[in-house]
């Protein structure tokens, strides 16, 4: 009898652990990560003159702790890492206006108001790194084709989705997209981000030889499925970074920007800041650095700006501006891997 009521607890404790998502109320957090919040928290003085609306809020920095306990990434078949191959179609009924959820992926909505300008963010956890996913606008890596986000992102089946890096705009970087190689090319001026087999973030600096020499000891440990070249990098582990004196002439300008950031182990955020509009200013490369380090990003780097940078969730776009969607080469996107069968 105590063997059998012993078993009936641990089946109670795991149905309990994976009912976690419908247990929590949107913005509830769990008292350890009420903890890790409170640890993360600056001083006030860190924050005077920037007012409340630039602090983390748990639901923000704290994806990765409620999130890890609601997605078993032994329970979801991964997608082919295969640039042509979509996601899976999501499950429509569980879009809602802040966010989705299936057994593979959560994603959280949030809008702040930041250096005087909007924000518009998306906090992603999936079950496996296959979700996280890459698309161009052609049939082919050497295409300059382009296409809008929005129709990208529907033709994949994009839960959310982000504009890229317009890669073909440069001519360097060791350019790659699901697994794929279009281009191995070093760059003397341009931060590139490598997104490895595990899903986690690379962030290697400009410097053409210490690029080559940081690709032979990457390729030796992992592979390479996404590789990006714009930038730069806004924070590379955990440490925001400083507006270098080659960094491009238009980093100092309050302007649009996209940027994509690791939170954690398969937790990322998705970031666009509208910009010239009355309303909303835009930001420079340093203040949008301090954005993606408030947010709590172990490594962020920064996508194509100006008005190519593009939120998209569930076919539409989500950072609402005054300027008409502009065709890009290519996206970043997070798609189900649920069954909807």
């Amino acid at each position: 009898m105590r063997k059998a009521g012993l078993s009936l607890l641990v089946i109670l404790v795991l149905l309990m652990t994976l009912s976690l998502t419908f247990l929590l109320p949107s913005g509830a957090i769990t008292e350890d990560a009420q903890d890790y919040y409170d640890e993360l928290l600056m001083d006030e003085e860190e924050y005077e003159g920037f007012g409340a609306s630039v602090r983390p809020k748990p639901i923000a920095v704290l994806a990765s702790a409620v999130f890890s306990d609601i997605l078993p990434s032994s329970l979801v078949d991964p997608l082919p890492i295969d640039r042509t191959v979509p996601g899976n179609t999501p499950i429509a009924e569980n879009f809602t206006e802040n966010g989705y959820r299936d057994e593979s992926i959560i994603v959280e909505l949030d809008k702040q108001r930041m250096y005087d300008s909007d924000v518009y963010i998306a906090y992603i956890k999936v079950a496996t790194p296959s979700q996280l996913r890459t698309a161009i606008a052609g049939s082919k890596l050497s295409s300059d084709r382009t296409n809008l986000p929005t129709a990208m992102a529907s033709n994949y089946n994009a839960v959310v989705a982000i504009n890229g890096d317009f890669y073909s705009m440069v001519a360097t970087g060791y350019i790659t997209r699901m697994g794929e190689s279009g281009r191995e090319k070093p760059s003397k001026t341009m931060d590139l981000l490598w997104i490895d087999e595990l899903g986690d973030f690379h962030i290697i600096p400009n410097g053409a030889d210490g690029q080559k020499t940081a690709m032979k000891e990457f390729l030796s440990k992992h592979e390479l499925i996404n590789g990006f070249a714009f930038g730069p990098g806004l924070v590379v582990d955990g440490k925001k970074q400083e507006l270098r004196e080659n960094s491009w002439d238009h980093a100092v300008y309050t302007e649009p920007r996209a940027g994509i950031g690791q939170l954690d182990t398969l937790t990322y955020v998705l970031v666009v800041v509208n910009g010239r509009e009355s309303s909303t200013e835009g930001v420079s490369i340093e203040q949008f650095a301090d954005i993606m380090y408030q947010l709590g990003c172990k490594q962020a780097y920064n996508l194509d700006g100006g008005n190519s940078a593009t939120l998209v969730f569930n076919g539409e776009i989500f950072n609402t501006k005054s300027a008409d969607e502009r065709k890009v080469q290519d996206i970043i996107y997070f798609a189900s891997a649920a069954d909807g069968e």
